[in-house]
């Protein structure tokens, strides 16, 4: 990776997922990183949720979507926005932003967050999305550590734990309308600055009996036996960070990312 000062090694770990990253990351190596400032891990340390609310109507209006500011605070309203950017996306970058806002809008209710660095080309990597081989995901990972490079689930929707917790209709039709599973591979990478809280085991069982009534019915739709905890929460670990403290530094200083190769 490289920073307008600075550059920070890599280390891959071999392995089909690897291969098949590094493949779309080599046909994307020349094109400019479309990185945003809430790609960077510490973006939301110094954001207020009124400021963010206030960048997600200015990308509303740019869109000609109508958002009541006050409504923004509840979970429930950043999910019939997010319905709103589902039947109109057409690929304009602005709607992309949006998008990102209402995640990050819940990302300040909610307030159990991670931190990690996003690199992601977004609408410029489509002829390079992959179908998934469903065989991969035995390798799915829950012991993410700091430093540690990802490939996870990046589909438009929500993962079936992520639609409960948005608090989402209980309807089955909109479940398996939203919630998705592993479905393409995308060239979008997360290094891992500080992992995810874990989950409150109650609140993982409250979702699992809620789940238990929609779980057959969403496999069926997508031509699934199973969906488990681990495919839904898990991530391809693809390699490592080689200096962590030198990439913190970087990010604490404010160092653009210019481009990455693989």
């Amino acid at each position: 990776m490289v920073f307008d000062i600075g550059t920070v090694d890599i280390e891959l770990y071999p392995g089909r997922v690897t291969d098949q990253i590094v493949r779309c990351y080599k046909h994307l190596q020349n094109v400019s990183l479309p990185i945003r400032d809430w790609d960077y891990p510490f973006y939301l340390d110094h954001a207020t949720l009124g400021h963010m609310i206030e960048q997600l109507c200015n990308f509303a209006m740019q869109l000609d979507v109508e958002v009541d500011p006050v409504l923004c605070q509840q979970q429930s309203y950043l999910n019939h926005l997010h319905g709103i950017y589902e039947k109109n996306y057409n690929g304009r970058p602005q709607w992309l932003d949006f998008h990102e806002h209402i995640h990050l809008c819940g990302d300040l209710i909610k307030l159990d967050r991670g931190k990690i660095l996003t690199i992601d080309y977004r609408e410029l990597a489509g002829p390079l999305l992959l179908d998934i081989d469903h065989t991969l995901l035995d390798q799915l990972r829950l012991d993410i550590r700091p430093g540690d490079v990802t490939v996870g689930w990046a589909e438009l929707g929500k993962t079936p734990y992520g639609y409960w917790k948005s608090q989402e209709p209980n309807d089955v039709d909109r479940i398996c309308e939203l919630a998705k599973p592993y479905l393409k591979f995308r060239p979008r990478l997360e290094i891992t600055i500080q992992p995810q809280p874990e989950k409150d085991p109650t609140d993982i069982e409250t979702f699992v009996k809620w789940w238990a009534c929609y779980e057959s019915a969403w496999c069926k739709h997508w031509n699934l036996t199973s969906w488990s905890q681990d495919q839904m929460f898990g991530r391809f670990v693809i390699g490592h960070v080689m200096d962590f403290d030198k990439l913190l530094q970087l990010l604490r200083s404010n160092r653009p990312l210019k481009y990455v190769t693989l």
